[in-house]
């Protein structure tokens, strides 16, 4: 089982990974993917784990915003 890389995070928790895997399930990076879109904050993955998801050709990565979490 895949433990959260405790590594530099790879970016902002404003910027992610919006990934959808080609075939119904997909594993890469200590992630699951399937057919429905999962967004990742960039300050959550690895240098070493992004590099993973973006050049793996199962999956289809767009790099996005990411609203701030709202203030209580």
């Amino acid at each position: 089982m895949a433990t959260k890389n405790q590594s530099r995070a790879a970016g902002p928790a404003t910027r992610g990974l919006k990934v959808t895997a080609r075939p119904a399930s997909f594993r890469r990076g200590g992630h699951t993917f399937s057919g429905e879109a999962k967004t990742i904050p960039l300050s959550e993955l690895s240098a070493e784990q992004v590099e993973q998801i973006t050049t793996d050709p199962n999956l289809v990565v767009q790099e996005v915003d990411i609203e701030p979490p709202a203030e209580a």
